[in-house]
């Protein structure tokens, strides 16, 4: 009796694949699409109001120099402690970033196990928590990497067998100790960062394609249709879906959220080009824009466009030739700017700062729209080498000074007032490969040999 026991344990435990790291694993393939619609939000009454964006005036490309104004205020600067999501906060939007160091590097790590800013955008999809960065590579292992103890103190693959040769795109967001992942398989999933195991798993059926959102226990994603969901975080079940129209035009714009915790609205800007508000408490849609030419029949415009960026009842649209500015409330456009921005914008109480394709930076008047200044950054590149300073690759305002930053790791400041110079120095010898991180009084970027860096 006792010999059979210890067969059947044995077989027991040889029937279970174990990691160490991560206890009894259960594989990624054995999760049941979950084809349950428990809720649907209905198509109440709100109309669909088309946008013209193609004006007819020319793409804005001139040097403007300011006028005196007492208007100039720049938001109080903010220290975050957390970028527990891409783009650090719910709105997508940080105006003004604490750091009060001397950009003296603290650590470099090893290289980065496959970490490659050029494949699956892995760069755009590093989040932070708790001094811990939290990526993952093209094999769907999500690393975690201290930044006191400079070195990774934990890995997770969540996938084994049938998708091991699938390249993975993962979007992430933690809260509470505990990560969410969505990936280009269908699967989202949770897990527990304290005693490293899965608390949920669920396989939807179709590539999730946009940046995750929570709030109240909601978890906004969309797929690849353009349908959303909002997904019970505890739990993993769906609370209710919302199918958008769908595009059979790919491009690399992703579907994009922003959300209003002020008002419970969500932002949903789709690859077909339609804005939603929706009420994420009671299920409502406030207003739905169109980006899409309207003369056009069927699916036969590319729509392209940065991320949304929101302050206040403010809400910026960057598309591929226009920045256009909204009342949250009433739908209402304050204004349209003939350009092309080439990131999301970052907005102030007053001015809403750019980069465009042809080079220039621009502070525009929240209210009118005006440009208020406008400068050419190539003027400030010594001996005009722009070949030397590389691609401007971000953008932010740090201390009230306009910081923008090029591939090959150079830091151009301007003064936020008037787009004069201030400097321009090479912090980064090995180039920069990633956002440009404020945390906690430090800086932290990955470089181009795929090292983080870390300055005080």
């Amino acid at each position: 009796m006792r010999k059979l026991l210890i067969v059947f344990i044995a077989l027991s435990l040889n029937s279970c694949s174990l990691d160490n790291k991560t206890g009894i694993w259960k594989d990624a393939s054995e999760i049941s699409v979950d084809n349950r619609i428990l809720k649907s939000i209905p198509q109440n009454s709100t109309a669909t109001r088309y946008e013209n964006i193609s004006t007819q005036n020319k793409i804005f490309n001139e040097e403007i120099d300011p006028v005196k104004s007492s208007n100039f205020k720049i938001d109080e600067a903010i220290k975050i402690i957390n970028w527990p999501e891409q783009y650090a906060l719910p709105n997508n939007n940080v105006s003004n970033f604490s750091y009060s160091g001397n950009r003296i590097l603290l650590s470099k790590s090893s290289r980065l196990n496959n970490f490659s800013s050029s494949k699956n955008n892995l760069s755009k999809k590093i989040i932070f928590y708790k001094n811990n960065l939290i990526f993952h590579d093209n094999k769907g292992t999500i690393f975690i990497y201290s930044l006191e103890l400079n070195k990774k103190i934990f890995k997770y693959n969540f996938y084994k067998k049938n998708f091991k040769n699938i390249d993975k795109k993962i979007d992430l967001i933690v809260n509470g100790d505990i990560l969410y992942a969505a990936d280009n398989l269908g699967y989202l999933y949770a897990l527990n960062l304290k005693n490293k195991s899965i608390k949920w798993a669920k396989n939807y059926g179709i590539p999730f394609r946009s940046n995750l959102k929570l709030v109240n226990n909601q978890i906004f994603l969309a797929n690849q249709d353009n349908v959303i969901y909002s997904i019970n975080s505890d739990t993993g079940k769906k609370n209710w879906q919302f199918a958008t129209s769908l595009t059979f035009l790919k491009s690399d714009f992703r579907n994009n959220f922003a959300l209003d915790l002020i008002n419970n609205n969500l932002f949903f800007l789709n690859t077909s080009g339609e804005l939603y508000s929706i009420n994420y408490q009671t299920q409502n849609i406030n207003w739905v824009l169109n980006f899409k030419n309207a003369s056009l029949a069927g699916d036969t415009e590319l729509f392209l466009s940065h991320p949304l960026a929101l302050k206040g009842n403010n809400l910026i649209v960057s598309t591929e030739k226009s920045l256009l500015s909204y009342n949250i409330l009433t739908a209402e456009r304050n204004w349209i700017l003939p350009s092309e921005p080439i990131f999301k914008p970052v907005i102030t109480s007053n001015y809403t700062y750019t980069i465009l394709k042809n080079g220039l930076i621009i502070s525009v008047e929240n209210i009118s729209g005006k440009v208020f200044w406008s400068k050419n950054i190539f003027t400030y590149i010594i001996n005009n080498d722009i070949r030397k300073f590389g691609n401007i690759i971000d953008l932010k305002i740090v201390n009230g000074e306009i910081n923008i930053y090029s591939s090959n790791g150079y830091l151009l400041a301007l003064n936020h007032k008037s787009g004069k110079f201030i400097s321009i120095t090479k912090f980064s010898k090995s180039g920069i490969a990633s956002e440009v991180f404020y945390l906690n009084n430090n800086i932290v970027l990955i470089n181009s040999k795929s090292r983080l860096l870390r300055f005080n």
